[in-house]
């Protein structure tokens, strides 16, 4: 008997049955009291939409682009100098001492959030490469609590390692920052790392590289997307994105520059990213009950309106051991600082900004959204704001405002376009994080006015826990919440439509180009398919752990699972320039968005299977369908739904380079990684290697 057995033969009925699994044996045997004794804190209440709380767009007095250098590389890309560094920004005016955060920025210059944003004009003839020389100037203490016992530790543990990966890249495995690719200001570098002094970076005239330096080379030999790099060193990616080691990088191409001039898209002046997460900020009393004690050091301690992040394992919240897994209690006691299966912030932020506000007048925008939340699935639409202009007209059946018409995902422009009304939850723009979509919203003939841009999606997803979900009126929220204050997950943005000014927008149909690269569909040439699974287990602290593994028993976890560490051995090892099918069983009760390093992907279907009683092979329970519209393009983080196996098509072929990259010394290939986008799933330990078999 696995543990889903395990949960259902004990027959737990009620409210306990709507929580997620993970949940369902705890609440059950603790009669589901909704009580404040938990492992939690939460912001403070901050107003809504205030006048200083414009959206930040690209540019000096908002999110900043990177500068690029005037270096002479022999390769002849764009060279960017950049640093990582500490700095403190107000982040909302109820905040006036700011928030500590650490991000990205020019070598030198002033860092604010999201700063160090990468704009690049390319062409599928003739790619513009680009190279960042980022520089570690992190400092040498945590602002996020850290976990020393994180499975497959990779000493040192110092909490300003740090690893760059550009999220979409179609990039030589050196440049694509894996876990242990990690450096240090001092040079020091993980089991992966080849980079820094003396390496094959180390070759522009002048510019010679220094310790704690580490160059990435990125081909962009892609079609016109949003992508994004962030932080992604072993062990500590989810906190030190969290902590703000994250921010954009735009391609545009000259396919999309055709449509723009033809009228077919608006303009830049009309084009706005969307970069949403969700925050929890310390108060006084989070102080006061000891989070400072893992915070900072003496001389930067934590202060009110820094971030919080959960630093507690509590078995009240994420469960206990089951029985049949192995005996409780485990056999190490609990350690704090812990990681913790998810992590859902109260406060959204949007572009850097806590409830911002953005102006547009009666005419067609374009929104290019990230959901970079840690853990939190968005469902997206525009609703109209009430006589307040802070609230929905309803927290239960709001006004829809106009669709949203979407025309990319992370892979670029779909087939076609695909309207989402709003109106039922199956037409809302489903989101998990690290996703991407590039959208247009035609205000044209929108009353002017107030609406919101409104998420209400479960958290977990899809099967919720009520304490996430905070807005005025919540049943179950962890903290109360005020009409026009956070904390609030469903109100992320107000939009205040103007009245148009000059000509009207032409008329031009929506048509998009065809897809780039070709669809792999009708699938040919196939080389393997293989069997992969989704799992939860317990790791040797009684903790829940998210794992990847194939279809065959292991025994890494206590009772036998199908899961494997991220350290065990290579599973997937494709040869470069084969297609392959994967077929994905998830066993779990969460929705996984499973993010590819070097590759996109293509959905092929899915279909429902019996996980509870999975014996390598499934036993499916109805039929498979394929892709949702939106789907259809080209993907690289992909949501895996429960009790469903999804089947996924992608070709390994590697970017032409003006060098030859090494292979690893760890793995002996081309080392990149896949796994789930939850950043505390993907560290605990929901990452496999992806080990491509260099050409011969």
């Amino acid at each position: 008997m696995d543990r889903r057995q395990f949960l259902k033969t004990m027959g737990i009925a009620g409210a306990a049955s709507a929580l997620p699994l993970k949940w369902n044996l705890i609440r059950g045997l603790k009669g589901l009291g909704w009580n404040k004794a938990w492992a939690w804190e939460n912001s403070m209440p901050l107003a809504k939409f205030g006048p200083l709380q414009t959206l930040q767009g690209l540019g000096p007095t908002g999110i900043p682009t990177a500068t690029a250098t005037t270096w002479t590389s022999p390769w002849g890309e764009t060279v960017y100098s950049l640093e990582a560094a500490e700095f403190n920004q107000v982040l909302h005016p109820a905040l006036p001492n700011g928030t500590r955060l650490w991000g990205y920025g020019d070598a030198g210059g002033t860092h604010r959030a999201l700063g160090g944003f990468v704009m690049v004009n390319t062409s599928k003839t003739s790619p513009q490469a680009v190279r960042l020389r980022m520089k570690n100037s992190l400092p040498n203490y945590p602002i996020i609590p850290m976990d020393p016992t994180l499975p497959d530790t990779d000493l040192p543990l110092q909490p300003n390692r740090m690893a760059i990966h550009l999220h979409g890249g179609f990039i030589p495995w050196v440049s694509d920052g894996g876990p242990f690719d990690w450096y240090l200001p001092d040079g020091t570098g993980g089991a992966s790392f080849q980079n820094g002094p003396g390496s094959l970076f180390d070759n522009i005239v002048g510019h010679t590289m220094l310790p704690g330096e580490a160059d990435y080379y990125y081909p962009n030999q892609q079609s016109m997307r949003l992508m994004w790099y962030h932080d992604h060193a072993h062990t500590i990616t989810r906190t030190n994105a969290y902590a703000g080691l994250a921010t954009g990088f735009l391609l545009r191409d000259d396919v999309e520059a055709g449509m723009i001039q033809a009228g077919i898209l608006p303009g830049d002046n009309r084009l706005i990213p969307l970069i949403i997460q969700d925050k929890i900020f310390v108060t006084q009393a989070a102080i006061d009950n000891g989070y400072g004690t893992y915070v900072g050091d003496g001389t930067h301690p934590v202060k009110v309106g820094d971030l919080w992040y959960p630093y507690q394992y509590d078995p009240a919240i994420w469960g206990v051991n089951d029985p049949p897994a192995f005996p409780y209690p485990p056999p190490l006691a609990l350690p704090v600082p812990s990681c913790i299966p998810e992590m859902y912030g109260d406060t959204m932020l949007v572009n850097g900004t806590v409830y911002p506000t953005v102006s547009v007048q009666q005419r067609k925008y374009r929104f290019l959204v990230l959901n970079a939340c840690n853990a939190r699935v968005l469902t997206l639409r525009i609703v109209k704001a009430d006589a307040t202009g802070l609230e929905p007209t309803s927290y239960t059946n709001p006004v829809v405002g106009p669709p949203l018409v979407q025309i990319g995902t992370e892979g670029g422009f779909l087939p076609a376009p695909v309207t989402l009304t709003g109106t039922s939850p199956a037409t809302t723009l489903l989101m998990a994080p690290a996703e991407r979509a590039d959208l247009i919203v035609d205000f044209s003939r929108v009353a002017p006015g107030k609406y919101l841009l409104y998420n209400d999606a479960p958290a977990p997803f899809p099967t919720p826990d009520p304490r996430n979900d905070y807005y005025p009126g919540s049943p179950g929220a962890a903290a109360p919440t005020n009409p026009g204050e956070g904390p609030n997950t469903r109100t992320l943005m107000q939009i205040v439509v103007t009245p148009r000014v000059g000509a009207p927008d032409p008329s031009r149909p929506l048509s998009l180009p065809r897809m780039d690269p070709a669809p792999l569909l009708p699938a040919q040439n196939v080389a393997v398919t293989r069997q992969l699974t989704l799992n939860e287990d317990f790791d040797t602290y009684g903790r829940l752990i998210q794992t990847i593994g194939t279809n065959v028993l292991q025994n890494y976890f206590p009772g036998g699972s199908y899961g494997l560490p991220y350290v065990s051995p290579v599973t997937e090892n494709p040869n470069a320039g084969d297609t392959e099918i994967w077929e994905i069983a998830n066993r779990t009760g969460d929705t996984h968005p499973l993010h590819f390093h070097l590759v996109n992907c293509q959905i092929i279907s899915r279909q429902p299977f019996d996980s509870a009683n999975y014996n390598g092979t499934p036993t499916y329970t109805g039929p498979s369908r394929g892709p949702e519209p939106n789907e259809k393009g080209w993907k690289e983080t992909i949501r895996m739904n429960p009790d469903e196996v999804i089947r996924i098509i992608m070709k390994f072929d590697l970017p032409t380079l003006p060098f030859t990259p090494p292979v690893s010394n760890r793995t002996g290939g081309y080392e990149y990684v896949y796994h789930c986008h939850i950043l505390e799933h993907e560290e605990h330990d929901m990452m496999r290697p992806l080990v491509v078999n260099p050409p011969v």
